[in-house]
């Protein structure tokens, strides 16, 4: 596909494109491992990483989870990964929230790369009041599961935006 095609299907796309960017396992690792959407899914994620803005928060939300679930099986993630977590949240605040704390908690190396954020002062407070209240209200531990990391994190943030 071209880099036009590619733009195309970003621009256009919705919940009948998903089995093209799926996360398409056999079961296997190393070099048995294939994802018969892998490629497309990595052009894809080339292509509109630099220029979300003709993406919809759909594709983003979808990307982001696809890319975390294809990093917990090749034991490695996408090097533009953060930017979908960034994008995701800065986009949609506590939306997505809870897909976002499911992504990052995938593996390691998505735990790590999905908390490269660069989020404005604005979004960093409204996802800290969220956490807070999240914490503060339920108490179902299965519901917050993730969340006492997650302040941590955003405290960090919004420390370090302040400075």
């Amino acid at each position: 596909m071209t880099k036009n095609q590619i733009q195309t299907f970003a621009k256009n796309y919705s919940d009948k494109d998903f089995d093209r960017i799926k996360f398409d396992w056999n079961g296997k690792h190393e070099g048995d491992f294939e994802d018969k959407n892998y490629d497309f899914r990595m052009k894809l994620c080339e292509t509109i990483k630099n220029d979300f803005s003709y993406s919809s928060e759909k594709l983003i939300l979808d990307l982001y989870l696809e890319l975390s679930k294809c990093a917990k099986e090749t034991f490695g993630v996408y090097n533009s990964f953060h930017l979908f977590a960034n994008e995701l949240l800065e986009r949609t605040g506590i939306k997505y929230f809870d897909e976002y704390i499911e992504g990052a908690s995938k593996s390691m190396d998505t735990g790590l790369s999905s908390g490269r954020l660069d989020l404005s002062n604005e979004r960093v407070s409204e996802i800290l009041s969220h956490i807070k209240s999240k914490m503060a209200n339920s108490e179902n531990e299965s519901e917050i599961r993730g969340y006492d990391y997650m302040l941590k994190r955003f405290e960090w943030l919004s420390e370090n935006n302040e400075k």
